[in-house]
């Protein structure tokens, strides 16, 4: 008898999701499960976080295109009990989200892709609107065959799964949804082959990401790297120290700390030096007028950029500009 037992317990699903969430004076918590209905023996509760417009499954993989639409303001708190992947098609909503264990708050936009870990819990926050999602979800066991183990993974690697950049993956779960949306008599060797990629190209990203540091309280050549291609890539207004921390991911108190136990300078200094050195760029090189330089810097006035470049170098741009 307990032989019995012990195997109907073996056979239960594995919930993707546990999910508490608010709206209004209204409260639940749900166990989302994403096994076809013929592969249990119970039936699962209706979910009122699940409209799957259509789904696709296999042994190791779950594909599932999901449409809701949201008639107030929520909160949600779910975690994961499976890897997976998970690309926002279509919005008409606002949605903030971040881990429950930090300050930063990202805000998801159509074509952002979620990296979600079995364990990691996610808050949201979610506008009135209407939201299309198309989701990959694999076996745990199956992806850390892949992954490798998903409980050593830095603390960068899972700040940045919050917004993973990988236009591969993205065109692949939309692949994906299509054969979900239009099956045929190969889906399910679709789904296995094309998921397998998604994991593949996942493991090449944790790759590039394994920043974890040779020796602790110190910013590694990868988070160097990042703060150096943020800068590269912007004009206008310099960063925030916060923006920084956060592409990091790092607080903006430690990443400070870091940043000037490493450097020995502090990182506000940094960065007006580095805006300084745009400004030389841009007196040498161009003739550009005082206003339009001090308006591509970030400066309110032509004054302010003068005032700003004088106590930096000790002397104005038009006296820098001249002799040059």
């Amino acid at each position: 008898m307990n032989n019995n037992n012990k195997s109907s317990t073996a056979d239960l699903p594995v919930p993707a999701f546990q999910v508490h969430w608010e709206q209004g004076s209204t409260q639940a918590t749900e166990t989302i499960y994403w096994e076809p209905a013929q592969s249990v023996t119970q039936p699962h509760p209706p979910s009122k976080l699940r409209n799957a417009l259509a789904s696709l499954h296999t042994d190791t993989t779950h594909v599932e295109v999901s449409d809701l639409d949201w008639v107030a303001p929520a909160s949600l708190r779910f975690t994961p009990n499976r890897v997976g992947f998970s690309a926002l098609v279509s919005s008409t909503s606002a949605i903030r989200y971040g881990y429950a264990q930090e300050q930063s708050i990202r805000s998801n936009a159509v074509g952002n892709l979620l990296f979600m870990l079995p364990g990691q819990e996610i808050h949201a926050q979610i506008e009135p609107g209407r939201l299309s999602t198309v989701t990959c979800s694999f076996n745990t066991t199956y992806a850390e065959s892949i992954l490798g183990p998903l409980d050593q993974l830095s603390h960068a690697q899972l700040h940045n799964a919050l917004d993973l950049r990988s236009s591969l993956i993205s065109s692949i779960l939309l692949r994906l949804m299509q054969e979900a949306l239009y099956p045929g008599a190969i889906s399910q060797a679709v789904a296995e082959s094309f998921g397998h990629a998604i994991l593949t190209e996942c493991a090449h990203w944790l790759k590039a990401q394994d920043d974890r540091p040779p020796t602790i309280g110190q910013l590694t050549a990868r988070e160097l790297q990042i703060i150096e291609q943020y800068l590269a890539g912007l004009s206008g207004k310099s960063p925030s120290v916060a923006e920084l921390a956060s592409a990091c991911g790092f607080s903006e108190r430690y990443f400070a700390k870091l940043f000037r136990d490493q450097t020995g300078i502090s990182i506000s200094h940094y960065l007006k030096a580095v805006q300084i050195s745009r400004a030389k760029v841009l007196l040498l090189e161009t003739d550009l007028p005082l206003k339009e330089i001090a308006y591509r810097l970030g400066y309110s006035t032509a004054a302010n950029f003068s005032s700003s470049f004088r106590a930096t170098t000790g002397t104005t741009p038009g006296q820098f500009r001249k002799p040059n």
